[in-house]
């Protein structure tokens, strides 16, 4: 790593650190900092919403405290290290995992959307299923066991029957996998990367979470034990159709 790389307002948070890439698949760079740091870097602009996001989130103790957020031609994000370990890191444990996706659905669903700085994301999300079925995208991959569909028409359809079921009446986070869940002693503190954080519908937080347990357990028969967890009364099954239906056009 050489320092002249970086913003100058960056060098104390650098120097004499070791730094290494822990990058998703997303379009930003992220870097670990040894001093106790993350760093994403991504193109002007797209991480503004995610610092603004993290910052109102750390306030309701859920997120992580934001060091620096500017942009200048590309976009710096430098948040202090999260406590504790993502659940990626638990599997072992996976009734504990439920416990704490449960606890972070509970809570996350359960704040206040009026002071929330961003507005309904359904018309966008809706919106976007729609251009994608247009197009002729459609990812199986993106459907867990029990919730799968022939062909995309047959998708759309379950679309087109219950859109306008879905509500706008909670947080959502947009991407409520294990890798943005923490827990310390085996509760659930927190959670990272808040970037298509908004208003909407809960059964969304709720088809990732069942999701990526199904994708990092190798199995669905934790589905159950998370829901009831969560609370049966809150969930809709064809709802949660509708959203996995959605999420497969993109």
């Amino acid at each position: 790593m050489k320092l002249s790389e970086y913003p100058s307002v960056l060098h104390p948070y650098l120097e004499g650190a070791e730094v290494s890439d822990c990058s998703s698949r997303s379009i930003a760079t992220t870097l670990f900092i040894t001093k106790g740091y993350y760093l994403k870097i991504a193109p002007k602009g797209c991480l503004e919403a995610e610092a603004r996001f993290t910052r109102w989130f750390h306030q309701k103790g859920l997120g992580v405290e934001v060091v620096k957020y500017f942009t200048e031609d590309k976009d710096f994000f430098l948040t202090k290290q999260a406590e504790g370990k993502v659940l990626t890191a638990c599997l072992d444990e996976p009734a504990l995992v439920c416990q704490a996706l449960a606890t972070g659905l509970q809570r996350l669903h359960s704040l206040p959307i009026s002071d929330f700085p961003q507005s309904d994301k359904m018309d966008d999300y809706l919106r976007s299923a729609e251009e994608h079925y247009r197009l002729g995208c459609f990812d199986k991959s993106l459907l867990v066991p029990g919730m799968q569909f022939a062909d995309s028409d047959e998708a759309w359809a379950v679309i087109q029957r219950n859109k306008d079921r879905l509500q706008s009446d909670c947080i959502v986070h947009g991407d409520f996998c294990l890798p943005n869940v923490l827990m310390k002693d085996g509760k659930f503190i927190g959670l990272i990367d808040w970037g298509q954080a908004g208003v909407g519908d809960r059964h969304i937080d709720l088809y990732w979470a069942i999701w990526s347990l199904w994708y990092n357990l190798k199995t669905a028969e934790y589905t159950d034990y998370l829901i009831d967890a969560y609370g049966q009364e809150l969930v809709d099954e064809e709802l949660l159709r509708t959203i996995a239906a959605i999420e497969a056009f993109g």
